[in-house]
């Protein structure tokens, strides 16, 4: 029997009030979860809280713990931004902690290419950050938008043992022909599923674009989003990325072999 993971995609606006942005993400979590194809992984968009910083753990995260706990899935409810003793006061993370079935936090990743200027409060994080799913024997990493330009965060999570890599985003549409290639681009050169998630609406004077999309490990769309708000649930048959990391990507091409 193959390996299948369905993952579960909240494509959302961004309120500027965190309790209704916290509202949306359990509310629609309960709607993917009732439905006949149910997703084993939650993935929710950047600053989901609307820059509401927090330590971690702490309440909000708490709030998260008991969502994954509830439903027991794998749950990255977003990114936030984090208080840390060891930073200067007015600085943070960019975070997005991680949970597993059992509401335990499980790591959390800190965003390691802040966009600048419009980032600067943030502080760029140290950490790879790769996790594991032992029920499907695979291994997802975590990324934060601007994250995904620098091929080595992708490579490296990748020859962590990465099979799915996962990216939150809070983009503008300006950025959406810029970046949309690079998602297919990062998949491809590293025979992984490529989970993106992006908000929609009008925040902080700007359009946040959508289109959501998954690329599968051979450089093909297999799913995309319009720019309205959405949830799906999207099935990754994982041995695809075995037999592609094996046998190249169309019986052809052996990118992580040729390393």
């Amino acid at each position: 029997m193959g390996r299948f993971l369905n993952v579960g995609i909240i494509q959302m606006p961004v309120n500027k009030d965190t309790v209704v942005n916290l509202k949306y993400i359990e509310q629609k979590t309960n709607e993917l979860m009732s439905a006949y194809h149910k997703p084993e992984l939650i993935v929710g968009v950047e600053c989901m809280e609307s820059f509401t910083a927090q330590y971690i753990p702490g309440p909000m995260t708490e709030f998260f713990s008991n969502i994954a706990k509830k439903h027991g899935i794998y749950f990255i409810p977003g990114s936030m931004y984090e208080k840390h003793n060891d930073l200067p006061k007015g600085k943070f993370y960019n975070s997005a902690p991680i949970f597993n079935p059992k509401g335990e936090l499980v790591d959390v990743y800190r965003k390691m290419a802040p966009w600048r200027p419009a980032e600067d409060i943030a502080e760029p994080g140290k950490k790879y950050v790769v996790f594991d799913i032992p029920e499907k024997n695979t291994k997802v990493g975590v990324q934060i938008c601007y994250d995904l330009n620098f091929p080595e965060i992708s490579r490296n999570e990748t020859l962590m043992g990465a099979e799915v890599l996962v990216k939150l985003t809070l983009d503008p549409q300006e950025l959406y022909g810029l970046n949309k290639n690079v998602h297919f681009t990062r998949a491809l050169e590293n025979q992984a599923y490529l989970v993106s998630t992006n908000a929609v609406g009008f925040f902080n004077g700007a359009h946040l674009y959508g289109n959501s999309l998954v690329v599968n490990p051979e450089g093909h769309l297999l799913w995309e989003a319009g720019q309205t708000e959405s949830v799906c649930t999207v099935t990754l048959d994982l041995d695809l990325v075995k037999r592609t990391r094996e046998y190249g990507t169309i019986f052809m091409d052996h990118y992580l072999q040729h390393l």
